[in-house]
């Protein structure tokens, strides 16, 4: 054998050992991807995933509504803001920037709402929000721009805990033709007459508004489809349409916990059946399942599918124990059920159990990684008086564990991007 033959036959015996040993050796962890913006010790920082390092953030107690923008998960271009109740906060890591920029503009005579709801606008660039004017005893809906600190009055009489909704046309910003935000007005009595509730839609461009009357029920969420048309949900949370107040999609009378798409096409909701072949002796023993339902909002035109089920009569079964949540861009969705999370692929039509050994109760939604190939979430699997385990898991990579010891509290509210 010449010495080139040997100088090749070294380089790739070399090459080999180098992939074997890095293989046995390291082992990558899905937290490479990015830091988290977290709630720790009523404060909001910005929590470094393999380090567990923090970067002070803001204040924010734990009553207070935290609402990150678009710009934490990726959606937007703009930087990462989050509220704190009246408290605005940017992200240092996105901006050379003081990080606390003081309390919403809301001025004299009018007050802070506890627990008001606010919304982000597609642009990331346009904070929704609600005030008391003192004078008139009813709520005041704004928007602030919080790059120039512009605020404009939307309108007056509206339900601060319902948050307002910014239609796909505000993707461009507010002054586009199509732009439309639509909110909950509060039922009052004005003299003897009772004013019902209504749902409304105020186009910014040009100030026209829509105006629907509702049924005077609680609802939980307001939501639009692709082609402007205005949705909302009961407690139940499934959607009917504002206009005419029927259903977005066939919804089975037992059927709960519905959420739906970013995009509203889909809708996963949960739903106990029984098996069509089960003995009527043993229906109650052995065939109640519970199952996860995937519906296409397309007027009933398509079957709802069942995605995954588990039979509540086998040991441990604990049914399904949390909200299905949707990644931001829309591509697939996780839910929990008997201690596993599950993962559904929407363009594959296939569902896969990322995770088990959970713990029975979760302390904060799962949030998806920018590329929506790992979440991160916390359950109450801790050790000792803090019960907050926080979970990394990617389904291709060793899932990364942390113990996070605290008192009063901990939430993950978003996975930045890099």
């Amino acid at each position: 054998m010449t010495r080139s033959h040997w100088n090749t036959l070294l380089f790739w015996v070399g090459a080999i050992l180098i992939i074997v040993l890095a293989t046995l050796f390291y082992q990558p962890a899905a937290a490479k991807t990015g830091s988290l913006l977290v709630w720790l010790n009523n404060r909001i920082y910005v929590m470094d995933i393999d380090s567990l390092n923090l970067e002070r953030v803001g204040p924010a107690l734990r009553d207070e509504v935290m609402v990150p923008s678009p710009g934490c998960y990726g959606l937007t271009e703009t930087p990462c803001w989050v509220t704190a109740g009246e408290n605005l906060y940017v992200v240092q890591s996105f901006r050379n920037t003081p990080s606390s920029l003081g309390a919403l503009p809301f001025g004299q005579g009018y007050d802070w709402i506890d627990g008001a709801a606010v919304s982000w606008s597609p642009d990331g660039g346009w904070l929704a929000y609600s005030v008391f004017d003192v004078a008139n005893n009813q709520a005041e809906l704004r928007i602030v721009n919080v790059e120039s600190g512009e605020t404009r009055v939307l309108a007056t009489g509206v339900d601060p805990k319902i948050a307002p909704a910014w239609s796909a046309g505000c993707a461009a910003g507010p002054d586009q033709a199509n732009c439309e935000v639509a909110y909950k007005t509060k039922p009052v009595n004005v003299g003897e007459v009772e004013v019902v509730p209504s749902l409304a839609a105020l186009n910014l461009a040009t100030g026209a508004e829509r105006v629907w009357e509702i049924p005077a029920e609680p609802i939980f969420e307001l939501h639009w489809t692709a082609a402007d048309e205005l949705l909302y949900s009961r407690p139940k949370r499934h959607f009917r349409y504002a206009e005419n107040g029927t259903p977005a999609y066939p919804i089975p009378s037992a059927s709960q916990l519905a959420n739906m798409s970013p995009d509203a096409r889909y809708t996963v909701y949960y739903q106990p059946f029984t098996l069509a072949d089960c003995p009527a002796s043993n229906e109650r023993a052995d065939c109640m399942h519970v199952g996860v339902w995937l519906t296409t909002n397309d007027n009933g035109q398509n079957e709802p599918r069942l995605i995954y089920s588990t039979n509540l009569s086998e040991p441990q079964a604990r049914g399904l124990n949390f909200v299905p949540v949707w990644s931001p861009f829309g591509n697939g969705f996780v839910f929990f059920q008997d201690g596993k999370l599950i993962y559904y692929d929407l363009q594959r039509q296939e569902a896969a159990i990322w995770h088990k050994s959970l713990g029975d109760k979760l302390r904060s939604l799962p949030v998806f990684s920018p590329n929506e190939e790992a979440v991160a979430f916390v359950d109450n699997a801790g050790q000792g008086f803090s019960e907050y385990r926080l979970l990394v898991v990617n389904p291709r990579l060793q899932p990364i564990e942390h113990i996070i010891d605290t008192k009063t509290g901990f939430r993950v509210l978003a996975w930045l991007p890099n």
